[in-house]
């Protein structure tokens, strides 16, 4: 019996390239063989143009190809393998695209179980919400509430700054107010709430006495031995801001782990640049090397959340196995 599709919910009070990091996720699931529905409830359409684009642009550029290979099938010549892989990269990143539904919050409540039901074939269902969490009279907007229940797994995104920090005061508010609703009524809140930490590492100041203290090479005698010496200082840097970037994920652990647990991957926003949102591109369809470097930051991501989910699922059995026995 196939597993029903997992609930995957974006939720933040402010906007942190969500819809462009659910965009890439989506293209990373499609391009591991998963099927993923979004629901767009954000009111503006972006995310279900992006990939009606990025459908038209792959389109095209498979026909551009096929017309490639058989010229030079025609004229007797060798077919690059690189053309050749391209071809089938993209004829598996149609065949498997995302399929996008756009629902208001209100629509989405209303019609959560018709959709599931019609997408349980489907791998993943996920959910990107309007960025706020509080209506006009600051309080938590039911809807969202209901849909941090119904999910297997909520992401919420930050930005390592203070407001950003009084929203995550009022997210695990929620969660904490959700937990105490289920273990009321005599159940148990289920839900994998987790935390993605955005960071900039270019306005990150890497901490220069660190750095000029772990410098082995001291000999500036020579441009070869100058140069050698500059990319070591450059390599410490991003080391020593990744060290940075690991000490704000624990501090923020230590203030919010209990209700919204930090993935161990952040999204480095070097991984959105790449990104023409607006032509239908991700960093997936990228051959730059900075779409290679920010394809192997975020694929860290997407491994993360796959492993947050599969928590959810042990979870689920352990507790079907215990009522069942």
């Amino acid at each position: 019996m196939n597993q029903p599709a997992k609930i995957l919910a974006l939720i933040s009070h402010k906007s942190i390239t969500k819809t462009t990091t659910i965009s890439n996720l989506s293209h990373s699931l499609a391009l591991q063989g998963y099927r993923t529905l979004i629901i767009d409830t954000d009111g503006v359409p972006a995310i279900q143009m992006h990939i009606e684009q990025n459908k038209e642009v792959t389109e095209k550029r498979i026909i551009k190809n096929k017309a490639k290979v058989e010229l030079l099938k025609n004229k007797g010549r060798a077919i690059n393998q690189s053309l050749l892989d391209q071809l089938e990269y993209d004829e598996f990143a149609l065949e498997n695209r995302p399929i996008v539904i756009a629902r208001s919050l209100y629509e989405l409540d209303a019609q959560f179980d018709v959709i599931k039901r019609d997408y349980a074939h489907f791998d993943f269902i996920i959910v990107d919400v309007p960025a706020k969490v509080l209506d006009s009279k600051n309080n938590p907007i039911k809807e969202i509430k209901r849909l941090i229940s119904f999910s297997d797994l909520v992401i919420t995104p930050y930005k390592g700054d203070t407001q950003n920090a009084v929203t995550a005061v009022t997210v695990s508010g929620i969660i904490e107010d959700l937990k105490y609703d289920a273990v009321s009524l005599g159940g148990k809140f289920t839900t994998k709430v987790r935390s993605l930490l955005a960071f900039d590492p270019a306005r990150i100041k890497a901490n220069s006495k660190e750095v000029s203290a772990n410098l082995t090479l001291t000999d500036t005698s020579t441009t070869a031995a100058r140069l050698a010496r500059n990319a070591e200082r450059k390599a410490l840097k991003e080391i020593d801001r990744k060290n940075q970037i690991d000490a704000d994920i624990r501090a923020f652990g230590d203030a919010f782990g209990e209700h919204q647990k930090p993935l161990e991957a952040p999204l480095i926003f070097r991984s959105i640049y790449p990104n023409q949102f607006n032509k239908g591109q991700t960093i997936y369809n990228a051959t730059t090397e900075s779409a290679k470097i920010a394809q192997a930051e975020f694929n860290l991501v997407v491994k993360a959340i796959l492993e947050a989910i599969d928590e959810t699922s042990l979870v689920a059995t352990a507790q079907n196995e215990s009522i069942t026995n």
